[in-house]
């Protein structure tokens, strides 16, 4: 099912709001990945924008050697017309995770944000064993979207269950083509369904990437034919994402910023939450503290 995982997808749009800057962030992301990727073939980075922030996002992005980035508009993907473009941004970020890659047959793929940095040195086998990706889990009992996702595609919600959990994350884009195809019900286009969704169940999140990838997958029967059960993926040597590391707010970021040089992260990533305010450049020192 996966033999290697060597695209990612990177949804983008440029927001400047108290300190938080999306595209500064991005290119302290691409510079990451540019120390950190250490395959022979370069990691192949697909960043999808509005058409209004192609060209800045292009200008603005850095060039690293290891990592080829290209970036396309949402309309390269979406109609004009399409209730894509009537979701809030978050949702609209979420889409395209799915959408993009299963629309371009990626196989497997790594899922960003603007707010993650890479931390240590991985390449395209890292996060491949006997066939099947090593993915970031959670347990369903955190999140009301679990409970809401299960009631609408009609498979029982196991609160002791766990379902792949947020960016950044391993996907495959066969299974990313079956939730869309399963919540299109027919239709041309699963955004359509799921905007309706939205609308109905306004103040709530009736539904995630994450969480339509896996229950769609359960349903079906073939998500750990794909991924690593949740059990190896917590117990084993590799993590994708650093439990420990990751800023949240601006509490842990005061707590963890005066790390050691050198200091074991705990994953190959770590999330820096915009909405913590942390300026890039601090970011840029903290992330650095993991590489010895």
């Amino acid at each position: 099912m996966f033999s290697e995982v060597r695209r990612a997808i990177l949804p983008l749009a440029r927001r400047r709001i108290r300190g938080r800057d999306d595209l500064e962030r991005a290119s302290l992301l691409i510079d990451s990945l540019g120390r950190h990727w250490q395959d022979p073939l370069p990691l192949e980075l697909l960043i999808v924008t509005p058409r209004r922030d192609v060209a800045p996002v292009r200008a603005s992005i850095p060039h690293a050697k290891t990592v080829a980035v290209t970036v396309r508009p949402e309309s390269d993907f979406f109609a004009p017309f399409s209730p894509f473009y009537l979701m809030p941004g978050w949702f609209r970020q979420q889409i395209v995770k799915l959408y993009v890659p299963a629309r371009l047959g990626f196989g497997g793929y790594l899922t960003l944000d603007s707010d993650i940095v890479c931390v240590g040195d991985f390449d395209r086998r890292t996060f491949v064993r006997e066939g099947r990706a090593v993915s970031r889990w959670e347990p369903k009992s955190g999140q009301a979207w679990w409970r809401n996702v299960a009631g609408s595609i009609g498979v029982p919600y196991d609160r002791q269950g766990h379902g792949l959990s947020v960016t950044p994350n391993i996907l495959h884009s066969d299974l990313a083509f079956q939730a869309l195809a399963h919540m299109a019900n027919g239709a041309i286009d699963a955004t359509a369904q799921l905007w309706l969704r939205l609308a109905r169940r306004i103040g709530t999140v009736p539904w995630t990437e994450y969480s339509l990838y896996t229950s769609v997958a359960e349903l079906k029967g073939n998500l750990l034919a794909y991924h690593q059960h949740w059990d190896s993926c917590y117990g084993g040597d590799v993590h994708l994402c650093s439990e420990r590391s990751c800023v949240w707010e601006a509490d842990d970021f005061v707590r963890l910023a005066g790390l050691p040089q050198g200091s074991d992260p705990g994953g190959t990533f770590i999330v820096v939450q915009s909405h913590a305010h942390i300026p890039v450049e601090r970011v840029r020192s903290y992330s650095r503290r993991f590489t010895g």
